[in-house]
């Protein structure tokens, strides 16, 4: 499959920030205490950004073990965030190793390198999600394990029904959505052993529209050639107009607006029968 488009960091701060204010469960959490981490064990994170997870999984290790051993490495295309990453590491005297590197080539690891690979809303965007899990498999220690986080189908369903109550249309299938707990965790069932997906939900409540409406825009930047095509023959202002008063109008009925984001986390492992 060919992505000839990924998300902008700008968007991608955005909703966090959304996430963190309005939230009422914390993903990184939930996610960490799933990891099932071990003392001495070293760990991947592919697609890591500007690093949030890295440094999120190190502050919860060190709050959690009191000698914490344990190897982190990111990695990722994206030359720019691996700078930001690279330094807020020698800020802060973390200690991850950061790498420039696309999990759509091959991984420049050694056989059995790692304990953990995880993934964080990242590994829908592989072209080849066989190849890149075939790697993953193969940089893996017996006994290893996978972790990944990604959207289910009905992920933000209440943001998307706006969208398509003011637009008057159906919103094309987004690439994450449609993609992870189909052929994402179907792949993995294929290569890995003991696939399971689990699902952790995350109500978003605004009692304003503003902050919903910002997480539309940052929303529409994610995916913004879905959302261009959709919108291509539509008069775009109308559309944002109506969607302010289909928002004052639940607001007016319910007192609130929300968001419901459903999260599937994918666990695997390489046992070897």
């Amino acid at each position: 499959m060919n992505i000839d488009f990924k998300e902008s960091r700008e968007s991608l701060k955005s909703r966090i920030k959304i996430h963190d204010l309005y939230g009422s469960a914390n993903l990184d959490l939930w996610m960490f205490e799933k990891l099932k981490i071990k003392s001495g064990e070293k760990i991947l994170d592919l697609g890591c950004g500007d690093g949030k997870q890295c440094f999120g999984l190190k502050n919860y290790l060190n709050k959690n073990f009191s000698e914490n051993n344990i190897e982190i490495t990111g990695i990722d295309e994206h030359e720019d965030l691996i700078k930001i990453a690279e330094t807020k590491n020698k800020k802060t005297k973390s200690n991850i190793k950061f790498k420039l590197a696309s999990f759509d080539k091959k991984l420049l690891f050694p056989d059995k390198s790692f304990d953990l690979v995880i993934s964080c809303f990242a590994i829908y965007y592989a072209e080849n999600i066989e190849k890149t899990l075939t790697e993953i498999k193969r940089i893996l220690k017996p006994g290893g394990r996978i972790f990944f986080t990604g959207p289910m189908p009905n992920n933000k369903k209440e943001f998307n029904d706006v969208i398509e109550e003011a637009a008057n249309d159906k919103i094309p299938k987004l690439i994450g959505s449609s993609r992870y707990s189909s052929e994402i965790f179907e792949s993995v069932k294929n290569i890995f052993n003991n696939a399971t997906i689990e699902e952790f939900k995350n109500q978003l409540n605004f009692k304003t529209i503003e902050p919903f409406i910002e997480y539309a825009h940052s929303t529409l930047e994610k995916n913004r050639k879905v959302y261009d095509e959709f919108l291509r023959n539509k008069n775009l202002k109308s559309i944002l107009n109506e969607i302010q008063n289909i928002l004052k109008k639940k607001i007016k009925t319910y007192g609130k607006l929300k968001i419901t984001k459903l999260v599937g986390g994918i666990s695997a492992n390489n046992t070897i029968d």
